[in-house]
């Protein structure tokens, strides 16, 4: 039915939609306890910062997951974790795909490779990272690889701005403002990942990754990652 695909779309990247991504921060607790998240520009930077990584990870693993079969799944979901340099991360990842994957077989939607990815994700058999388990989920919902890319960058921003907003804290209005900014650096990184195969996948933003690693032993915190 024509809008279907756009409707799944919408309702898988909605912060609604049961991910468990809402306990997650990705780092931004850590630059908000070293008073480097104070206000709306940090939040945008910081958001741009994820998503330049994202495109070179995230995103070329969700690409080379859709539409393929099992065994090709198991090795992006394996390459995409090595690109993921700390333990908050890969968890981070695994936990909200798992999630992901759960809750899209729970709506009733019929896929055999998703099943089993499903399945072996619960199992530990993968680690089951969220963009791979859209790449997954993506054909059975009837989405095409760049839709599929671009909710889950949406959703990955949405995450993080939300984030941010209780951090700082931030108005309702401020942060949607972010959101709406960042739409030309969601479209960027969608198109970088279509350049890139999945054996070319990396991530640098040493930042995060210093930022992830202090907020492990952080004595108060807010969020898990």
């Amino acid at each position: 039915m024509r809008g279907a695909p756009l409707l799944r779309a919408l309702q898988v990247s909605d912060t609604a939609f049961p991910t468990g991504a809402f306990s997650h921060s990705m780092g931004l607790e850590a630059f908000y306890e070293a008073g480097e998240l104070a206000g709306a520009e940090d939040l945008d930077r910081l958001a741009r910062l994820h998503l330049s990584s994202l495109a070179t990870s995230d995103c070329v693993a969700l690409r080379a997951a859709y539409a393929a079969d099992l065994e090709e799944l198991f090795r992006v979901d394996a390459l995409l974790s090595a690109t993921k340099l700390t333990r908050e991360l890969r968890a981070a990842s695994s936990s909200t795909g798992r999630r992901f994957l759960a809750s899209v077989v729970a709506l009733g939607v019929e896929d055999g490779t998703l099943l089993a990815l499903t399945r072996a994700a619960r199992a530990g058999e993968t680690p089951g990272n969220a963009a791979v388990g859209y790449g997954a989920a993506a054909p059975a919902l009837g989405m095409g690889a760049d839709e599929a890319v671009l909710a889950y960058l949406y959703a990955s921003a949405a995450s993080l701005v939300a984030a941010g907003q209780k951090l700082i804290p931030l108005g309702g209005g401020a942060a949607q403002r972010i959101l709406f900014g960042l739409a030309e650096a969601l479209l960027k990184a969608s198109e970088e990942s279509a350049g890139l195969e999945a054996d070319d996948m990396y991530a640098f933003a040493p930042a995060v990754d210093v930022r992830s690693m202090l907020h492990e032993r952080q004595r108060t915190r807010l969020y898990i990652s």
